[in-house]
């Protein structure tokens, strides 16, 4: 346990994690493949339920039962069974090969727009679950993985570190950690701090392939692992 609790410890000081390229062009054909009526609003129990609803659409390329709809929605954090290939996965076989390339066969991945002008409410995920008897979060093992299939330079993922989040004075402003992930390229999302996805175009929408993938699978652990040794930018340091 101790390799996967280390990496999980120096993931989350990385606001933006690169993990690799994919073929932007074979992306954007099987996108286009798919009828636009199979994205559907989000499922917030938040506050913001309105609001997301109107931002945020999706369908999921790996779901348990291999439902495309039946996912998007929050969950509590049990362990998730069952999950297969959704019918939009099985017709589109270069995300069927990025996503198994990834770690995603078996998790839990989504295909999500966010609309021109949209954005979420600043989260992070897992923060009303109890510790568990050891102090972790019962998710501590989740990697955010945000791979942009239809994307524009408007369009920003941002990171505040936790306790920069909660106890600045906000008077005094607060670091943003702040990126645009380019087309094919995957990203480990830091989703442990306070984050956001901006879509500041007044114009196109943002695809995005979402991934949730597990940090003890072996295939993502290299992955991250790897990713992590050359890693040479900015960390959250806290206050």
């Amino acid at each position: 346990m101790s390799k996967f609790v280390d990496l999980t410890e120096k993931l989350s000081k990385i606001p933006h994690l690169y993990v690799g390229s994919y073929d932007v062009e074979k992306l954007q054909t099987e996108l286009a493949s798919i009828d636009p009526a199979l994205f559907v609003p989000f499922r917030s129990k938040s506050r913001h339920t309105g609001h997301l609803a109107k931002v945020w659409h999706g369908l999921s390329l790996v779901a348990p039962g291999g439902s495309i709809h039946g996912d998007l929605t929050e969950e509590g954090y049990a362990g998730r069974t069952d999950s297969q290939w959704t019918p939009v996965a099985e017709q589109s076989p270069y995300f069927k090969e990025v996503i198994t390339d990834l770690g995603g066969e078996g998790q839990r991945v989504r295909l999500m727009c966010v609309r021109a002008g949209g954005n979420f409410p600043w989260h992070r995920h897992g923060t009303e679950i109890p510790l568990n008897a050891v102090g972790m979060r019962p998710n501590w093992y989740e990697v955010i993985v945000h791979l942009p299939v239809k994307s524009n330079p408007h369009v920003s993922y941002e990171v505040i570190q936790s306790s920069v989040y909660e106890l600045s004075d906000y008077s005094a402003g607060i670091e943003i950690h702040k990126r645009n992930y380019p087309e094919g390229e995957a990203w480990v999302f830091n989703a442990a701090h306070y984050h956001n996805v901006f879509n500041r175009s007044k114009t196109e929408d943002r695809y995005s392939i979402m991934l949730t993938l597990d940090i003890r699978m072996r295939k993502t652990f290299d992955i991250v692992s790897k990713a992590v040794e050359r890693y040479e930018g900015p960390l959250l340091t806290g206050l």
